[in-house]
């Protein structure tokens, strides 16, 4: 039998409100919308057609007091990011944010620098979340130690060099193998150099793994002085630049699209045409690189993906499922600068 109710004025419906409408007591209803305890199949459709149509939302206070949750979920940012970062991670916090919000979430943003974890620390043993998604991991472990330590669950953004941590991440190492690949088709393999930024991003190991293993399948390997990592400061791009350039490379593969968009200011000064004289290629493709002409040649992952199924993946595991480590796909974009 359907039963029609109407919520007058608009009022904040209560449960005993829904209890009423129904003839039905508060501990029925609770039971029904919370999936606990028997309760027949046509009593849940009827409860559930009642707090649609009286539009009654649970009280997430007492809610979450009850089952001991904040239904909080902390989304770590490196404060030391640059601004030019900015991009990816805020696409990722929207994807976060959208799944929390489906999911009667919060998203939570607990800033850390890499020798500083203290605003992690703070919040998670006063436990103001159930749950942390790290968005950048480093290779030292840090981040996932002292969540182990605190019995807290969490996923990680990327690579994570902890066993047994749940990641979702994009495959990386395929798609710089793949990018790599092609530059070797019509290069050189001592012609070809590389510019990356700091190796304690766990991205930028598995990057490089991918460039080493397109080498490999042509059983060749990087020149070294060709192959420049661990760049960060200004001073140390520059003489990167000057002394790849030195060895006259037909192509320079860019870590990421900061890097990237640095090479192809120099090249300008240098009136260095691309790609007549040195073809130019990122790791990562992002909105700094759209309008440069020639388009340049680089991979593309959903970073707003990458948000929404972390954000599924430790709802998940608090809800008392298993976690799931995810793998997302790329696209390679071949454009002009390798042309």
């Amino acid at each position: 039998m359907k039963t029609t109710t109407v919520n007058p004025g608009n009022k904040k419906v209560q449960l005993e409100d829904v209890a009423l409408a129904l003839g039905l007591s508060k501990s029925t209803v609770s039971r029904a919308i919370s999936g606990k305890g028997r309760i027949s199949t046509e009593t849940r459709e009827r409860v559930n057609e009642c707090i649609r149509e009286m539009n009654y939302r649970p009280n997430m206070i007492a809610k979450s007091l009850s089952e001991s949750r904040t239904y909080n979920v902390g989304v770590v940012i490196p404060m030391d990011s640059n601004d030019a970062e900015a991009p990816f991670f805020q696409t990722c916090l929207t994807g976060i944010a959208r799944e929390c919000a489906v999911r009667n979430y919060d998203a939570i943003i607990i800033g850390t620098e890499k020798d500083d974890l203290s605003q992690l620390k703070r919040v998670v043993e006063n436990r103001k979340v159930d749950g942390v998604i790290i968005t950048r991991p480093l290779s030292d472990n840090s981040m996932e130690t002292l969540l182990c330590e605190n019995g807290m669950p969490f996923v990680v953004i990327g690579r994570s060099m902890l066993n047994g941590a749940i990641t979702v991440d994009s495959n990386h190492k395929d798609g710089c193998r793949e990018l790599t690949s092609y530059l070797l088709i019509s290069n050189q393999p001592e012609k070809i150099g590389l510019i990356m930024g700091n190796m304690d991003h766990t991205v930028n190991k598995s990057r490089y793994e991918g460039f080493e293993s397109a080498f490999a399948t042509v059983g060749a390997k990087p020149a070294i002085d060709m192959v420049y990592t661990g760049i960060e400061s200004p001073l140390q791009f520059s003489k990167a630049v000057s002394a790849l350039l030195k060895q006259e490379p037909r192509c320079i593969i860019c870590g990421d699209d900061m890097i990237c968009m640095k090479l192809l200011a120099e090249l300008n000064n240098l009136l260095t045409a691309i790609p007549e004289d040195i073809r130019v290629a990122s790791f990562y493709d992002s909105v700094h690189l759209d309008n440069y002409i020639p388009s340049v040649t680089s991979l593309i992952f959903d970073a707003g993906k990458l948000g929404a199924v972390s954000a599924s993946e430790l709802i998940e595991m608090l809800d008392g499922n298993s976690g799931k480590n995810v793998m997302l796909d790329f696209q390679l974009l071949i454009r002009k600068s390798t042309m």
